[in-house]
């Protein structure tokens, strides 16, 4: 299990995050996320509200496999790789709108993405620059 450590939920949850995507036949695609909240430090689980996305969600119905890194990357520097799965209802669409709520009232989510994070890695320059820091097992 990858756990997030405080630093880590802190960055991910007040930083804007980069959400890296692929469509099925590899082409990448990046965007841009500031609604965001960490459902789970201990499991590495966090979600984000989808209010804009449009390739990114596409591409996350075709193939799961994402990264995030965010915004403060020289201060908190690592990248996140995990498996997303989208809501359009229930307990992660309402957390959605929580999370929404409390950053601009007038916005309502499409759905909610919500990641495991399955492996953390390293991207502070220098010799431990791609490291490999947490993988679930």
């Amino acid at each position: 299990m990858v756990k997030l450590s405080e630093d880590m939920v802190k960055s991910l949850e007040n930083e804007i995050v980069f959400l890296a995507t692929s469509s099925k036949d590899g082409i990448p695609n990046i965007s841009a996320m500031r609604a965001v909240k960490v459902l789970d430090a201990e499991k590495g689980i966090v979600l984000i509200a989808d209010n804009y996305m449009n390739k990114t969600l596409k591409n996350i119905l075709k193939n799961p496999n994402v990264a995030l890194t965010t915004a403060n990357c020289k201060d908190v520097p690592y990248q996140y790789k995990g498996k997303a799965e989208y809501y359009t209802e229930g307990e992660y669409l309402k957390i959605a709108e929580e999370v929404d709520k409390a950053l601009k009232p007038e916005l309502k989510p499409k759905g909610a993405v919500v990641i495991k994070i399955t492996e953390i890695y390293n991207l502070k320059s220098g010799p431990d620059a791609g490291k490999l820091i947490a993988k679930d097992e």
